[in-house]
């Protein structure tokens, strides 16, 4: 008997000699590639591909959500205000064996709406035998850059008012989203950001005084309190609290 149990563990003791190590799989695409593959199917408007560089619940922070969003959300907002991206000078900030981060110079351009340089951080994760995109983000953006509504005070339906990034804005009213009724340009100087509208869609509407108030943003909304304001369409309806939309 005893030697019945030898033999056994000789013949364990061989199979475990003789087991093949496990070689982990390398993804062979660098980030730096992956961000590029990121930029091309952004802007040829190749969604599903897009979305298959990022992780399980992702946030894009970029000019179509700038408050941070969820891939599905950024897209759909991206298919209301399409515009291209690229990223130049990539760094490595750190790389771990399933985590990693990158910053990037990202430029966003849209003619005629904006033309944006912002350095971007990219938070990637092993997922699934590749690197994903589990976060990227602008740290420097205002508080008060982002999408926000209110119900109409005038019967026009809801207002929303988008605050982009690049100093520009766009109000939308109504459920109207193909074309805005006003566009205009925004400055900050601490908490206070003055209007100045440049365009509206019906030029009886115009109107090219600035109007200047104080803003509280949280993560769910904001409110502005006018400290004065020369635009009458403005004066009726912006000050108070508005909704986060993105």
């Amino acid at each position: 008997m005893r030697a019945f149990f030898v033999l056994v563990g000789a013949v364990l003791l061989a199979s475990c000699a003789h087991r093949e190590p496990e070689v982990p799989v390398v993804d062979p695409t660098s980030l730096g590639d992956r961000l590029s593959t990121v930029a091309r199917t952004h802007n040829s408007a190749r969604h599903e591909q897009f979305a298959d560089q990022f992780a399980k619940n992702a946030t894009i922070q970029l000019p179509a959500s700038p408050r941070g969003a969820t891939v599905s959300t950024y897209l759909n907002a991206l298919a209301l205000d399409p515009y291209t991206i690229s990223f130049t000078k990539p760094e490595m900030v750190y790389s771990l064996p399933t985590r990693a981060a990158t910053r990037s110079t990202m430029t966003a351009n849209s003619p005629g709406r904006f033309n944006i340089q912002e350095r971007v951080t990219v938070d990637w994760i092993w997922e699934d035998g590749s690197w994903k995109i589990a976060r990227i983000a602008v740290s420097e953006w205002p508080a008060i850059v982002g999408t926000w509504r209110r119900s109409g005070l005038k019967g026009e339906g809801s207002i929303e008012l988008r605050i982009l990034p690049g100093n520009t804005y766009a109000i939308y009213l109504g459920e109207d989203m193909a074309v805005p009724a006003f566009r205009g340009r925004y400055t900050l100087e601490g908490n206070r950001i003055t209007f100045t509208d440049t365009s509206a869609n019906e030029a009886t509407r115009f109107e090219s005084a600035p109007g200047s108030y104080t803003y509280i943003a949280t993560g769910r909304g904001m409110t502005l309190t006018r400290i004065d304001e020369g635009n009458s369409w403005r004066k009726d309806r912006f000050e108070g609290d508005w909704n986060g939309s993105r």
